[in-house]
């Protein structure tokens, strides 16, 4: 056995396949292990074992320490926690230190790796006691197999769990950092962010480039379009400064024409102007005369007023009085009812007496014939003088048997009489109680009914309290607003007639109008399809077209229009058999009709056609001119059109000319305004109609007096309705606190009557048994008497004589009772006095219809003022009527000399229409020059001028136009069909030029842009050149990089997946399953395998396949051993560049109880694999099938694990020192031969 502290046994020298091996540790001031200790020699399969807590891990953590492993892995967040010390005073001292040696064995050779904390905290590291930096340090463990960053020799707590659990993409990492592809990914990434911004620079200069290639050739089109564009204006140009030039010149001639006539027409119109003025002071002097006829009309209008007004204001007192004579007659027939109802009562009354009387002599009788009867039954059983003697002697001796019993009974009898009393007493009480109770009870029931009838009522009478003032509101507002309506609706009505009498509206109509009105009425009544006359159904757009339109329709003018011919045939029928004058019919179906010229409505000038299509059939194509000259040139130049003047000359299309001054054209021509004056009569009316309905204002008044007497009669009424509710109430509440205290005084009486009742009972009962003692003794003693007189019981004898006595006298008490009640109603009758309250109603009735005669005296009155007041309004009616018609009289002489100064002012209207025309002409032609001219400006258009303006005669200092650039063609006198030719050619010509450079859609800018995309162009594509030469470059280093990424990971990847099967099928191999299972990995993404995750997948024998999830703990813990294994045995080593890789697995492997979660089968397995790879014998044994062999040291807590081991290394916690300690023990020298 090795002695303690490591020192024993003999140093062996073999390698675990690998050329070398961990020889052992020297561990100063390491975690548990305390100042300078040696642990080792290890062998090439060592077992460190121990208790939990001794220190076996930190054994573990001081091995990963020296070989470079972070501190964060070795459970410490700093160096410094890993440091010995025993408490919280060691931690805090300064100059603390600590160091892990580490002898690596190479065949005969030895290195030294040394490891220190310092007291800084940092970490010192040498080799061979040569301090050297963490690169070198790196490098030279690196150049062992030890890969420090991938800690492919390491297996902690919990390793073989997560890479159990790892996911496909972290089995790629942990492959990546074995296979040292990872050390390219930074280069990989940077050149494929790098190719990607290559890419994208390329694509977007190719797209510049791309694009500039296309606008130059979009610009090139644009630039020849322009060109054409350009050409096509300045062509434009010239035709409108030519037209221009030629309108001008035509404008200038036509104002020099219409200049000249002008002058002829304004001297003309000056020498009908001072005819007319003549006229015209006579028509106002009797226009002044006729003033003073309506001044005087209106005062009489305006004093009937007042007498109206006066009128109303005796309505008030007419209506007050009314009503009150009417409140008076009811009163005086409601006090003749009450008179009447008096004389009822008063006879009821005589009769209620002679029905007493007569009651009280039938009692009379009747207790007369009681007493007779009395007499009649005293005697009806006689003794004889010794019987009776007999009887009584023994009455005596029954007395004296049953005195004593009968004075008990006399005790008795006056207690329950006194009882009895006492019981009537309280029965009257009680009764009389609930008498006044149910009294009570019926004055509720009254006094309720009452009141829900008032709780009814009052709501009613405030609803139709507010309905009444609402509705006086209401006649007050209208009252209000009906004076202002009727005298704006009376303004109105005088607009009208001033209206009237302007059109003359009060002519008197002549009969054949007359008829021809009424039969073309009766027309449209009898037949659906009649629509009217022509003057009916239409009218010219203004006043100064009538003569116009009249001379253009001529005979159809009056013609009717129907809907289809059968409709005019049936009228033309109906004329007949009436007898009528006949008419003309056009029906609208059937008439044929010549369409419009569309162009006579672009003439120009003052020319228009007289209608579009309602009356086409009766006009036609006629035109409607302002002048006669304008009228001859479109009727005989050119084009013939039949055209009218606005003052009745016809032109026709033959060249005959109808005018001149015809009263009757004139008068027909006024029919266009019969709509119009009919219009105005029923708007008259309306409004006289609408008048009336407003009514008299006084009416209103009246009405609006009489509900506020309603509304004064309803607020008393609800004022004593409330005051009536009040009192109720109050009446109410004292009933029922009187009915409270009636049914206490009943609740406290009520068990008084039952004690009564109960002592009655016992005092009855005790009565009847003394009765029964005495009778049963007195029927003893009466025995033998009552047989010998021949009664049977002659006490039950006298009982019953002494029960009819007493019944004849209550009998007599009753009649007597009730002759004292009627002597007591008829002496109450006898005293009521009737005939008072007769008197009294009587004088009431007399001071009321002295009242009533006084009131009807005071009507009378008013109404005589009334009827005086219009006595005196008539009067003035008459008065007021006289004036009007002398008024009228002065009307009908206007009208005379407005007729006779008719045709003065026809003529002064038409001179004044030619003038005003030909200055709306010579206006127009000046306008239209003008804006020849700014035309010309706006569109820059240079009109040529004369050199020298003196030259034509102007003298006028605007610029003189040259119209001798003017083709001869356009300087000769034309007509206007000619004018309007040639200016169709212009408009045409100038169209189609507008057409094609429309068509052009030019860009004037390409011409300087075209040269600019040439040169850009150009740039563009050295720039482009430029651009795919960098992409190529940095396509060429990515995709150098990522085959070599790809080769070094591919490499590593199929070396474990080759050996990840056999090392499996060592693992689960057994006697039943000699073929153990399958594992194999599989890759995801075989093109860029490191960018994907790898899928691990494990069968264990006789077990399908299943998810690593899905897999027992131990079956996960193997296959993970597995593949911890395979990982092991790979380690890329960088040949000469020339050479392929190679690999070479880790010469060492460091386990940390990896057989925790295995059965023994399978801790017997994994053992004999790692003593299968580490031990030279048993590699001997196995063949060379087994693979690389390593120098396993493995921390296990079971024996059927360690026991397999060539060495133990027993760690143990020293108590004295408080620290751990370790002994070696070499099994080699006991393994069997």
């Amino acid at each position: 056995m090795a002695a303690e502290d490591g020192t024993g046994g003999g140093n062996r020298s073999r390698g675990g396949g690998g050329g070398g091996r961990i020889h052992r540790l020297e561990v100063e001031n390491f975690k548990s292990y305390k100042g300078a200790q040696t642990i080792g020699p290890f062998f090439d399969f060592t077992a460190i074992i121990g208790p939990n807590g001794a220190g076996k891990s930190n054994l573990m953590d001081a091995i990963s320490f020296v070989l470079g492993v972070r501190s964060a892995h070795l459970r410490g967040a700093q160096l410094k926690d890993l440091i010995y010390a025993l408490d919280d005073r060691d931690k805090e001292a300064k100059g603390r230190r600590a160091s892990v040696g580490l002898v690596y064995q190479m065949g005969a050779d030895e290195l030294h790796f040394t490891r220190t904390i310092t007291g800084a905290g940092g970490s010192e590291y040498r080799i061979d006691g040569r301090v050297v930096t963490w690169d070198d340090y790196s490098a030279k463990l690196k150049s062992l197999g030890i890969l420090v960053k991938a800690r492919n020799f390491l297996v902690f707590q919990g390793d073989v769990e997560s890479i159990a659990s790892k996911n496909p993409k972290e089995l790629t990492a942990l492959l990546e950092q074995i296979s040292g592809s990872n050390e390219l990914r930074r280069e990989y990434d940077e050149l494929e962010e790098l190719k990607a911004r290559a890419e994208e620079k390329s694509a977007l200069v190719y797209q510049e480039k791309r694009t500039i290639v296309m606008e130059r050739k979009q610009k090139k089109a644009q630039k020849e379009e322009a060109e054409k564009h350009l050409r096509l204006q300045q062509d434009l140009k010239l035709l409108k400064t030519e037209h221009c030039l030629w309108q001008l010149y035509t404008i200038e001639k036509d104002i020099e024409k219409v200049e000249a006539d002008l002058a002829e027409d304004r001297q003309s119109l000056q020498q009908v102007q001072e005819e007319n003025q003549s006229s015209e002071y006579e028509l106002t002097a009797k226009k002044k005369e006729q003033s003073a006829y309506l001044k005087k009309m209106t005062l009489c209008e305006k004093s009937m007023a007042k007498k109206k007004l006066e009128l109303d204001k005796k309505q008030p007192e007419l209506l007050k009085l009314k009503e009150q004579i009417s409140r008076l007659k009811s009163k005086i027939k409601s006090c003749k009812k009450e008179i009447d109802k008096k004389k009822d009562d008063n006879k009821k009354h005589l009769e209620e007496m002679k029905r007493l009387q007569s009651a009280l002599v039938d009692v009379t009788r009747a207790i007369e014939e009681l007493n007779e009867q009395g007499q009649d039954k005293s005697g009806k059983l006689h003794l004889a003088d010794d019987q009776l003697q007999e009887y009584h002697r023994i009455k005596e001796d029954a007395g004296m048997r049953t005195a004593k019993l009968r004075d008990e009974k006399e005790v008795i009898d006056k207690m329950l009489n006194a009882d009895v009393e006492a019981k009537r007493n309280l029965e009257e009480n009680m009764q009389q109680l609930r008498n006044r109770e149910d009294e009570i009870s019926s004055q509720e029931r009254e006094l309720h009914t009452r009141l829900n009838k008032i709780l009814h009522s009052i709501p009613k009478h405030e609803d139709e309290l507010v309905h009444l003032r609402e509705e006086h509101n209401r006649i007050a507002k209208e009252r209000q607003s009906s004076g202002s309506r009727y005298q704006t609706l009376k303004q109105r009505v005088d607009e009208i007639d001033a209206q009237l009498r302007e059109l003359k509206a009060d002519k008197h109509e002549s009969e054949r109008d007359a008829r021809l009105k009424e039969t073309v009425g009766s027309l449209k009544r009898l037949f659906p399809g009649v629509h009217g006359r022509m003057t009916e159904l239409c009218r010219p757009s203004q006043k100064k077209y009538n003569l116009a339109v009249t001379v253009a329709m001529g005979k159809f003018m009056d013609a009717v229009v129907v809907e289809d011919e059968n409709t005019g045939k049936e009228c033309i029928k109906y004329l007949k058999e009436q007898r009528l004058p006949p008419q003309t019919f056009i029906p609208l179906q059937s008439v044929r009709v010549k369409p419009i010229i569309e162009k006579l409505r672009t003439l120009g000038g003052s020319a228009q056609l007289v209608f579009d299509k309602a009356v086409l059939y009766a006009v036609g194509n006629t035109l409607v001119c302002d002048k006669l000259d304008e009228a001859k040139r479109l009727s005989w130049s050119g084009d013939r059109y039949k055209v009218v003047t606005v003052d009745g000359i016809l032109l026709t299309k033959s060249g005959t000319m109808t005018g001149g001054i015809s009263g009757g054209m004139e008068a027909r021509s006024n029919k266009w305004d019969d709509s119009r004056i009919e219009s105005l009569k029923k708007k008259k009316s309306q409004l006289e109609s609408e008048m009336s309905e407003l009514g008299s204002p006084r009416e209103l008044q009246r009405k609006e007096l009489a509900i506020s007497e309603k509304i004064t009669g309803l607020e008393k009424k609800l004022h004593y309705l409330n005051v009536e509710q009040n009192n109720l109430r109050e009446k109410l509440l004292k009933l029922a606190s009187e009915r409270t205290n009636i049914e206490e005084e009943i609740n406290r009486l009520e068990p008084g009557k039952e004690e009564l009742e109960i002592r009655l009972a016992e005092k009855e009962v005790e009565v009847r048994k003394l009765e029964k003692k005495i009778n049963e003794i007195v029927d003893k003693v009466y025995r033998d008497f009552s047989i010998s007189v021949g009664v049977k019981n002659i006490r039950e004898y006298e009982e019953r004589q002494l029960k009819d006595a007493q019944a004849l006298q209550e009998r007599k008490l009753s009649l007597s009772n009730q002759m004292s009640k009627l002597k007591y109603q008829l002496e109450y009758e006898q005293k009521r006095d009737m005939q008072a309250p007769i008197v009294k109603l009587k004088e009431t009735q007399e001071s009321l219809e002295k009242e009533l005669k006084n009131l009807q005296e005071r009507e009378s009155g008013a109404k005589s003022e009334a009827e005086e007041i219009l006595n005196q309004m008539e009067e003035l009616k008459v008065e007021a009527e006289d004036w009007k018609s002398k008024s009228d009289e002065c009307e009908k002489v206007i009208d005379e000399l407005k007729e006779q100064s008719g045709s003065v002012a026809a003529t002064l209207a038409k001179l004044d229409r030619q003038v005003k025309s030909k200055e709306g002409q010579l206006a127009q032609l000046i306008s239209r020059q003008r804006e020849i001219h700014e035309k010309c400006e706006l569109e820059q258009l240079k009109l040529p001028t004369v050199d020298d303006p003196m030259d034509t005669g102007s003298s006028s200092q605007e610029p003189v136009l040259d119209y001798s650039q003017l083709s001869k063609i356009y300087l000769q006198d034309m007509r206007q069909s000619e004018r309007d030719k040639h200016e169709a050619d212009f408009k045409q010509r100038t169209s189609a030029l507008v057409a094609d450079i429309e068509h052009t859609a030019p860009n004037l800018k390409a011409l300087d842009q075209y040269e600019a995309l040439q040169r850009k162009e150009k740039e563009v594509t050295e720039k482009f050149e430029a651009a795919r030469k960098e992409e190529r470059e940095i396509s060429d280093k990515y995709n150098s990089v990522k085959q070599r990424r790809y080769e070094l990971f591919m490499e590593a990847f199929d070396h474990i997946s080759k050996g990840i099967d056999k090392i499996y099928k060592q693992l689960t191999r057994s006697h039943t399953h000699p073929l153990g299972g399958t594992a194999y990995l599989s890759l995801e993404n075989e093109d860029e395998p490191f960018l994907h995750g790898i899928k691990y997948t494990a069968m264990p024998p006789t077990k399908r396949f299943r998810d690593m999830e899905q897999l027992s703990g131990g079956e996960k813990t193997v296959a993970a051993l597995a593949l911890l294994f395979a990982i092991h045995s790979v380690f890329l080593m960088p040949q000469a560049s020339c050479e392929p890789l190679g690999f070479r697995p880790s010469p060492f492997f460091i386990l940390d109880e990896v057989d925790a979660a295995l059965d023994n089968l399978n801790v017997a397995k994994v053992a004999g694999f790692i003593r299968s790879k580490s031990c030279e014998r048993v590699a001997d044994e196995q063949g060379s099938d087994g693979g690389c062999g390593f120098q396993s040291i493995v921390i296990s807590l079971k024996d059927s694990f360690y026991d397999k081991a060539e060495a133990l290394v027993g760690v143990y916690r020293d108590s004295e020192r408080s620290c751990s300690r370790t002994l070696t023990f070499d099994l080699t020298k006991y393994r069997e031969a």
